[in-house]
């Protein structure tokens, strides 16, 4: 085997297309993604993601054919878009299709930035006054959790996004991962994935942010994914943020990465960890809903 060197090799364009199913699993990603927000798509998107799949039109096109069957502004402007569309629907095609965009693209920087940009991408088609694509909450959030009974998560104050997000980075930074996923890689990066999620750097669209973001992270490892968690089990993902961030000692709660680390399992190495919504549920708040910690006890879902 010779060492000797060739410089006579040219750059060339990378014209690799996507196979069938690949630009099945961009679809089936995006789509499964809306329902973190309890958010359905239309059939009609249905029907052009099928159409993208088939190689009847390009992910450009798609997108083309979506924002004007919404309407030039999405159709947020009223209760129903020029298609009939509520104003849920017009947000997850649009989005599902940004979402699609994006994994096709592959394209990734491992740095805070990233977060934003992808935001940005995601939620351009929509209000801008009510989105802000791509800029960091200035207001301190609370939001209900169904499984905390009304709860909510302590989310990080907006004064220390950045410094939060720029600690983050560096310690997930600090040890490369291997060429497999070890038990220690999973709930290393289940715990990474929990805290960027904790940050909450976003008024809206958090959970597809950081989940758009974790998809390109674990591609531009080389580590593929399967498409059924992110697909069928969402709002689980979602859930399993929940519970690994929700703290309350009075109760006897205390923060639970298990349950992510089992979407991840599930995700990474095609294991089949039941994805079950109910297991996530903290009863003691249930039992007691004075226990809530971070929402008036009399805004609890179910009152005892």
């Amino acid at each position: 085997m010779s060492a000797d060197s060739f410089d006579d090799f040219p750059y060339e364009a990378d014209t690799r297309k996507a196979d069938a199913a690949a630009r099945r699993r961009y679809w089936a990603v995006a789509i499964g993604l809306q329902s973190v927000d309890g958010l359905e798509v239309s059939p009609y998107l249905r029907d052009l993601a099928r159409s993208y799949e088939q190689g009847r039109y390009t992910l450009q096109e798609t997108g083309e054919l979506i924002r004007t069957y919404h309407g030039e502004n999405g159709g947020l402007g009223s209760d129903a878009g020029a298609s009939g569309a509520n104003h849920t629907t017009v947000e997850a095609d649009l989005v599902s299709q940004r979402i699609a965009e994006l994994l096709a693209a592959g394209s990734f920087a491992f740095a805070p930035d990233m977060l934003a940009l992808i935001h940005r991408h995601l939620f351009q088609d929509l209000d801008a006054d009510a989105y802000r694509p791509g800029q960091f909450k200035t207001d301190r959030l609370v939001k209900q959790e169904d499984i905390l009974n009304g709860d909510s998560v302590l989310y990080a104050d907006p004064a220390m996004i950045q410094t939060s997000l720029d600690y983050l980075f560096r310690e997930e930074n600090r040890d490369p991962y291997g060429t497999a996923f070890t038990p220690a890689d999973i709930s290393r990066l289940a715990k990474f994935v929990a805290h960027l999620w904790q940050v909450h750097p976003f008024a809206e669209g958090n959970t597809r942010t950081v989940a758009v973001f974790s998809e390109l992270y674990l591609g531009s490892l080389g580590f593929p994914t399967t498409n059924e968690p992110f697909q069928k089990y969402a709002r689980y993902y979602r859930d399993a943020l929940v519970r690994a961030n929700y703290r309350n000692n009075e109760a006897g709660i205390l923060p639970d990465r298990a349950p992510l680390e089992a979407f991840h399992e599930n995700l990474l190495c095609g294991t089949a960890h039941p994805l079950d919504r109910e297991t996530l549920l903290c009863p003691e708040l249930f039992d007691n809903p004075r226990l809530l910690k971070n929402i008036p006890p009399n805004r609890a879902l179910v009152k005892r």
